[in-house]
Formats: structure tokens, C-alpha cells, sequence
């Protein structure tokens, strides 16, 4: 029997896959102080030159304006809640739950 899955759903699940993808790294970067935090380097590859960009969506901007205009959407408003909670998992999390993380052998019982 084949599964037949509407659009919609399928378009969420690839842009919220897309959303998720750097997760543990954005998190650790907006903990950090303001001190530790560097300027942004110039790179003519990057759009705007890689100076518009938001940390929470991790994404770069052409110019100041289209970066003011996605703070106000909803994606990036999301972004936001989902980044001030808790600590997103990360591969030891993952492995842990799997069953794959360091074996747990037991006390020793005896010395021979």
C-alpha cells in the first residue's frame, strides 16, 4: 500500500529539517558574552559581503533592510523562543539514547 502525503506536509518537514540543522552551534554562539563575540569578517562570497546577518536563523542578508524586514517574521520569531529555552540535543545525546554511548558493565564483584 503506498502512503500518499500531502504537499504542505511534506514542505514543512523540509524547511523545518533545513531550520534544524545547525542547531547546537547557533546555541553555543549566543552563549557566549559580548566580549568573546568578534566583529564579522568581510566576504565578498557571502551576500552583503557578510555583514547582515542573523545569528538565531543563522542566515546572511543582501542588505540591512531585507535583514530588519526578517526579524519581524514568524520563522525568525520562532527562532527565537526555540533558541532562549533549553539546550538543543546533540550527537552524545543522540548516541546515549540509542544505547551506543560508553558500556556500563556493572560493580566488580569479585577480584581474582
Amino acid at each position: 500500500m503506498i502512503k500518499v502525503f500531502p504537499l504542505k506536509s511534506i514542505f514543512f518537514s523540509l524547511t523545518m529539517s533545513f531550520l534544524d540543522s545547525r542547531d547546537d552551534l547557533v546555541y553555543d554562539e549566543l552563549q557566549k558574552s559580548d566580549t568573546e563575540k568578534k566583529p564579522l569578517p568581510r566576504d565578498e562570497d557571502l551576500p552583503g559581503m557578510g555583514q547582515y546577518y542573523c545569528l538565531h536563523c543563522d542566515r546572511y542578508f543582501a542588505n540591512s533592510t531585507v535583514r530588519d524586514e526578517h526579524f519581524k517574521t514568524k520563522r525568525h520569531k520562532k527562532r527565537l523562543k526555540q533558541m532562549s529555552g533549553h539546550a538543543p540535543h546533540t550527537q552524545l545525546d543522540a548516541e546515549l539514547a540509542a544505547g551506543m554511548g560508553m558500556p556500563d558493565n556493572g560493580p566488580v564483584l569479585m577480584s581474582m
